[in-house]
C-alpha cells in the first residue's frame, strides 16, 4: 500500500473510531484532551490498524503523544507501516 493510501485509510479509521468528521477537517485537533479518544478508543485503533493495515502497535510501548492530533496519528501510522515493510 502506498503512503497516500495509508494516510487516507488511517484517517478513515480514526474518523470511524472517533465518530466525527472533525478529525478530517482539523489535522491539529487535540484527540485526547478534547475527549474524542480515550483508552477504549485507543485499544480499538490499535486492533483496527493491525487488522486493516497490518500496522502493529504494542500497547506497552504506546505513547499517546504520538497520536495527540490527526496529523501526528497519520505520521505515526505511516512511519510504522514503512518500517514494517523495510
Amino acid at each position: 500500500m502506498h503512503a497516500p493510501d495509508i494516510e487516507q485509510r488511517a484517517l478513515a479509521i480514526l474518523r470511524q473510531v472517533a465518530d466525527t468528521d472533525e478529525v478530517l477537517r482539523d489535522p491539529d485537533l487535540p484527540l485526547y484532551t478534547s475527549g474524542l479518544l480515550d483508552s477504549l478508543a485507543t485499544v480499538t485503533l490499535i486492533a483496527t490498524l493491525s487488522e486493516e493495515l497490518n500496522v502493529l502497535v504494542s500497547p506497552a510501548e504506546f505513547d499517546p503523544s504520538a497520536w495527540a492530533t490527526p496529523r501526528r496519528f497519520v505520521a505515526d501510522v505511516c512511519a510504522r507501516s514503512s518500517s514494517a515493510t523495510t
